[in-house]
């Protein structure tokens, strides 16, 4: 009897783990990527307080000129935001000059690249459910 509780109690738990995390799949295409320079690094946000900080997940790829195709398996269901960076000197991170301006080919998901001062996230925003979710982000 104690046996069938627990066999019970962990099939509710392994399906409660299912209902919270969907199957599906995140692609990002980066494209227009102008040299083999250094590496194409795509990080995936999950929250407005860890954007540009803090990576819910992130990927790396060697450049190559033209596009590269990123693939994010089992994502939860959820609101994120993607950020490109094309770091061509192999430093980890966004070059910037002196006036703080990315010196680096960089792109951000959705509308969420601005002129002037940093991404809006908001406006970088997509929503993740049921469904595959393509994107393609223009350095």
């Amino acid at each position: 009897m104690k046996n069938l509780i627990l066999m019970i109690a962990l099939m509710a738990v392994a399906y409660g783990q299912g209902l919270a995390q969907s199957n599906a799949k995140l692609v990002v295409k980066v494209i227009n990527i102008n040299s083999s320079k250094g590496s194409i690094n795509v990080a995936v946000f999950n929250s407005e307080v860890d954007f540009l900080e803090q990576a819910f997940m992130q990927k790396k790829k060697d450049a190559k000129p033209g596009e590269l195709v990123f693939e994010f398996a089992g994502m939860p269901d959820g609101e994120y935001t993607v950020s490109v960076i094309h770091d061509e000197n192999g430093n980890g991170e966004l070059d910037k000059n002196f006036i703080g301006i990315p010196s680096e080919p960089y792109g951000i998901s959705k509308e969420g690249k601005s002129n002037f001062g940093p991404p809006n996230y908001g406006k970088a925003l997509f929503t993740v459910g049921n469904s595959n979710i393509s994107l393609s982000i223009s350095l």
